[in-house]
């Protein structure tokens, strides 16, 4: 995998997750209380995202240095490379979560009138096993992609 495909494939996890966190705020933004799972997606989102941009700084400045480290850019093809790899199956759980929470599942949704975040936050009550279940999927997915990125630095 070339060093524009690896960084392609971080972006296009973090713009999932973005994609989800905007949601998160709309719907949030419509209600007076957040339910748990809401405070819980913003939250868990957004700490992933910080560790994407991180892997994406690691990664950048890896691909900018002056002699290759061969080892560690197999690291990296390993973090991204794969169906299997952390990051895809962040991408995967990602999608599954958004599909469940946009219910269009077309990938970037549409920003909502307040009748439509309304209608989201109703059906919302009624997702919190599903959520709990995909943050934790998405939180494992988290914490290797952490482990990688602490023992690179080692």
């Amino acid at each position: 995998m070339d060093p524009l495909s690896i960084t392609a494939n971080i972006i296009t996890v973090l713009h999932v997750a973005n994609s989800i966190i905007s949601v998160c705020y709309e719907v949030r933004s419509a209600i007076k209380q957040s339910p748990w799972s809401l405070t819980r997606t913003i939250d868990e989102l957004r700490d992933l995202r910080n560790v994407l941009e991180s892997l994406e700084t690691a990664y950048n400045a890896l691909d900018r240095a002056k002699s290759v480290d061969e080892t560690r850019v197999r690291s990296f093809r390993l973090l991204c490379d794969s169906e299997a790899s952390p990051l895809a199956r962040c991408l995967q759980e990602l999608s599954m979560l958004e599909r469940k929470i946009t219910k269009n599942g077309r990938g970037t949704p549409k920003l909502f009138s307040k009748a439509h975040a309304i209608t989201q936050v109703i059906g919302w009550q009624l997702k919190e096993n599903d959520a709990r279940l995909s943050l934790e999927r998405i939180e494992r997915c988290k914490n290797t992609i952490i482990l990688a990125l602490t023992a690179d630095e080692t």
